[in-house]
């Protein structure tokens, strides 16, 4: 079953500009490796961006899933199959790398120890289980969901862009390497479009009921 109908044309195209950035992420790990990609992003740093890239990196956690339940529980109730169905699988995927494939992986600031620069303002308590990056994840599945309501050309740019900033947060605060950050937009990406295949085979069976519903009062 495919999202064919006019209704997810704005969550196709985004997810096609995500993929593109996925792309390119690709490229450049490809060119510079783990190692060094990491500094690249983690080495250029200002106060400004410090203070801004601590903030963006919030938007990975709890605040866009937020965002969605009470658009679904308010708006359309409809759609709560889909945000946690989404929640569900992104939090499935992520965690079976975390904590089962690549259990214990370390971070940047274990690995690597003095090349990488922690940034005062976090606080920096988690040093393994690095891959993949969960806020990424988190950020590309909930930023594809919000295209998807959002009926505006803008969100099939922004909300993506949005995610990307929170995953190269996450490189440069030390958290995460750019691979972290790859693998947990691709799961971004799987977990939208897996929950809105659930919420569209609950649409359609309540379509289907709904005719046989009204062949029936006929």
């Amino acid at each position: 079953m495919r999202l064919r109908h006019e209704q997810y044309q704005h969550f196709r195209t985004a997810v096609f500009f995500s993929l593109l950035l996925v792309f390119l992420l690709a490229i450049f790990v490809l060119i510079y490796g783990k190692d060094r990609s990491f500094p690249m992003i983690n080495g250029n740093f200002s106060t400004q961006a410090d203070y801004f890239f601590n903030y963006v990196t919030f938007l990975g956690e709890w605040l866009l899933w937020a965002v969605l339940f009470i658009y679904a529980l308010v708006y359309k109730r409809d759609f709560f199959i889909a945000v946690l169905s989404a929640l569900i699988i992104c939090t499935i995927l992520t965690r079976l790398g975390k904590q089962v494939i690549f259990a214990g992986e370390p971070r940047p600031l274990l690995l690597l120890k003095d090349a990488a620069r922690a940034v005062p303002i976090l606080e920096h308590n988690n040093y393994s289980n690095s891959f993949p990056s969960g806020h990424t994840s988190t950020a590309f599945t909930t930023a594809l969901l919000l295209a998807f309501i959002v009926w505006r050309k803008f969100a099939i740019y922004v909300f993506p862009l949005i995610a990307f900033l929170v995953g190269y947060s996450r490189v440069y605060l030390a958290q995460h390497f750019v691979t972290d950050v790859l693998a947990g937009s691709v799961i971004g990406i799987i977990s939208s479009y897996l929950s809105l295949l659930i919420y569209e085979h609950f649409q359609r069976k309540k379509r289907e009921l709904q005719q046989e519903a009204s062949a029936t009062d006929d």
